[in-house]
Formats: structure tokens, sequence, C-alpha cells
């Protein structure tokens, strides 16, 4: 009796163990929800397990479970192929969707800056296409041309007599202004005869996208040189624009201020087969201009 329970453990124990660690997993795996090809493992082991067993108890030969086998090998060899080829496709997905965040978030960015260039010019954002275009190619912002710093000192008797004819006290250093005026008096003092601060009108397209930082920041982001005809339209779309809302005042407490929304859906989902997730900057309803990316 005890030969036959210690013969029987020898030519069934490993596969029964195999079988229901197979089972086990392939349960666990259907209610983790993982992949299809951690299930199609789990249902080669456990079909392998059932195999072992049947040959264990005599119900099948070494011919047929050789045929089997190799059955099951091709089977796997497909699976594997299968695959690879779902997480290449996993990846370049991957790539093609963060390189469009990537350029979308750019361009975003980009109508932003042109946008709050255009109100601080005008007291409200451009309404359209069109004006934000011709703006950015063709208008002027102002441009203050620095030399020279504020001396690190309070003004003499002399200096407080040009700047305010008066007795007040001297007690604090020497302030931007202060010393812009006296740059500007008939006999300034030796360290602020180099010291200028001028207002001048630049082009908006130079001073923003076409300045050295802006031009290499491009450059290293793989992105071609900046077209302001091409900002009202969401990368890899197909044409399609991103849709721009403004109001021209806002009341914020007792204060009036413009406000914007430019917003768009992606053509790349985060994930194959979902949803696409929506991009935007702005609010109508106060003077935010925080974007969807950062947040």
């Amino acid at each position: 009796m005890t030969n036959d329970l210690s013969l029987i453990l020898k030519k069934y124990s490993v596969p029964a163990l195999f079988l229901v660690l197979a089972l086990a997993m392939l349960i666990l795996g259907l209610q983790s929800k993982q992949d299809m090809t951690y299930i199609v493992a789990t249902v080669m082991m456990f079909a392998a397990g059932v195999l072992s067993l049947l040959y264990s108890s005599g119900k099948i030969t070494a011919k047929l479970l050789s045929i089997l086998g190799i059955g099951a090998g091709l089977f796997a060899l497909v699976t594997i192929i299968l695959s690879y080829t779902s997480v290449s496709s996993e990846v370049a997905h991957q790539k093609k969707y963060d390189a469009c965040v990537k350029e979308a978030q750019t361009n975003l960015r980009d109508i932003r800056s042109a946008q709050k260039a255009y109100a601080e010019k005008n007291g409200v954002y451009a309404k359209n296409w069109e004006e934000l275009i011709d703006f950015i190619e063709n208008g002027k912002i102002p441009f203050v041309q620095a030399e020279g710093v504020v001396p690190s000192r309070k003004i003499t008797e002399a200096e407080r007599g040009v700047l305010y004819g008066d007795n007040r006290a001297i007690d604090v250093n020497m302030t931007e202004l202060e010393a812009l005026k006296l740059s500007r008096s008939a006999n300034p003092a030796e360290d602020l005869k180099e010291f200028k601060r001028d207002t001048v009108m630049v082009s908006f397209m130079d001073s923003k996208f076409k300045n050295k930082s802006a031009i290499t920041a491009r450059e290293k982001a793989g992105f071609g040189p900046f077209n302001a005809k091409k900002l009202p339209f969401i990368p890899m779309a197909n044409g399609k624009k991103w849709k721009m809302e403004v109001v021209d005042a806002v009341a914020m407490g007792e204060d009036l201020f413009p406000a914007i929304y430019v917003s768009g859906t992606l053509p790349i989902a985060r994930i194959q087969g979902t949803k696409p997730e929506q991009m935007y900057f702005g609010k109508l309803t106060t003077n935010d201009t925080s974007g969807s990316w950062e947040q």
C-alpha cells in the first residue's frame, strides 16, 4: 500500500503541481486584467500541465506527446512574434504621442506669448488668427536698452538739490529712477556718466522668435524654423485648428482684464484605442493663462 502511494506521488505530484500553479496564475491574470501575452503564456502552461498529467497516467503516448509539444512550440513562436509586433507598435505609438504633445505645448506657449504681447500693447487679445499672425510678423514692442548699473551709494546733497530742490533726508541708496535722472543732468557724477536707460521699439518677431536662444531651443527640440502661419494648427492633426476664444473685459474685483481660452483635442491618444486628450491654456472667467500641461 505504501509503495503504491509513493509511486502515485512520484508519477502525478509534479504534473499536478504544475497544473494547479498554471490554473492559479491564469485566474489571477484574468482578475487583474493582465495583457494578452500573459494570458496566452498561462494557458500554455495549463495545457502543458494537462498533457503531462495525461502522459503520466498513460492516456497518451510519447509520440502523441511529442507531436502536441511541437504544435505547442509553434504556437508559442507565433505568440512571441505577435507579442513583439504589438510591443513595437506600442513603442512607436508612444514616441509619436510624445512628439505630438511636445510640439503642441510649444505651439500653445508661442500663441500665449504672442497674445500677451498683443494685449500689453492693445489692452485686449487678438480676436482671430489673422490679427495675431500680423502682429507677430509686423508688430513692434517696447524694449529697454540698458547700460551701466545703479551706483551702490546714497545721493549727495548736491544731487538731492538737482532731483528734489529740498532738504529731505538722505537715508537710502540711490534708486534706478534717481540714477537715470542724474545721468541726464548737466554735470552727472563720474559713476553715472555711462548709465543709460532708453526705450526703443523693436520687432516682436525678432525679439521673441528669432533670437539665438529661441532658435537653438527649437533646433534641440527637433522643430523646424518658427513660422507664425503654422501657429493656428494642432500638430499632426491634418490641418485642424486650435479653437481661440477671447473676452475683452472680465471683472476681477474692481478691475477689468481681458481673458483668453485656446483649446483643442490632440490627434493621438496616450494609449492606443482610448480617447485623445484635450490641451488648452487660459480661462474666459478670469485673467488666468496657465496651461493644462502645467497643472
